[in-house]
């Protein structure tokens, strides 16, 4: 049977200058599962910002803060499936939206070192340490950051900067304000895509990659560390490297584009 642990705290805040009494109050759910390496995490919440880190046990172990005078309006379940665990947080109906929200989830959760993920939070940033499985994360408003990553990854953000510290795999990253900064550590065997719709694009690259690089900006400037095969202009590159490719497309409509030799 799940057991879900639960630790609930009352605070009284005072609005001297207005002579109100609000009652604030945080939430804290706790819970453990046994799990194999190479399953997945999914995760889908309405609110919360989300911190992913790793560990060399066989479990996945979960910390949920919740807070805010709403507190109460937030729901949070697991479930252990057959093809890993589960994490869902759901909020009540309610006109409160991201930026006057008086609910404040984090979600802290420790996974196997080899682990794939599927996240998604309608609202908060995403922070990912060195994982080795395939990511497909999404915030409606925040940054996203991960570390050393041996896998595919997929990151999206409807508001927010992206940086990946080390990519061994492919990449489909994309924000619609932020910058992007991606290093890849081997030669990609699909097509790759940066894109963001206001903000600096870097992408940092082994020497000896061999792609077709498709880079422009619609303000700003685009530069390149490798000898490119192809039409060089000021907010442009299009041309092979090193004999070309896969596609490595950077698309920003404000900002500079930098290709650099890692």
């Amino acid at each position: 049977m799940k057991t879900i642990t639960k630790i609930t705290t009352g605070t009284a805040a005072f609005a001297l200058a207005a002579s109100i009494s609000l009652i604030a109050h945080a939430d804290v759910f706790t819970q453990t599962y046994d799990v194999e390496a190479g399953e997945t995490l999914y995760l889908k919440t309405d609110v919360g910002s989300l911190n992913i880190e790793t560990h060399d046990r066989d479990t996945v172990e979960i910390e949920v803060e919740v807070e805010g005078p709403d507190a109460d309006e937030f729901s949070v379940r697991f479930e252990r499936t057959g093809d890993g665990v589960s994490i869902y947080g759901d909020k009540e109906d309610g006109e409160w939206g991201w930026n006057g929200s008086q609910i404040r989830a984090k979600f802290y959760i420790t996974v196997p070192e080899n682990y794939d993920l599927d996240l998604n939070t309608a609202g908060g940033s995403i922070k990912i340490e060195d994982l080795e499985g395939n990511i497909d994360a999404q915030t409606s408003g925040g940054s996203i950051a991960l570390g050393d990553i041996i896998g595919n990854v997929d990151v999206h953000t409807s508001g927010g900067s992206i940086r990946v510290d080390s990519v061994y795999g492919e990449i489909d990253a994309n924000t619609s304000g932020g910058s992007i900064k991606v290093e890849f550590k081997k030669q990609i065997t699909e097509d790759a895509k940066l894109s963001t719709s206001g903000g600096s694009i870097t992408a940092i690259l082994p020497e000896d990659i061999a792609i077709e690089l498709d880079a422009s900006t619609s303000g700003g400037s685009v530069s390149s560390e490798f000898e490119v095969d192809g039409r060089t202009k000021k907010r442009s590159i299009r041309g092979s490297i090193n004999g070309g490719g896969p596609e490595l497309t950077l698309r920003t409509s404000g900002g500079s584009v930098k290709v650099l030799k890692d």
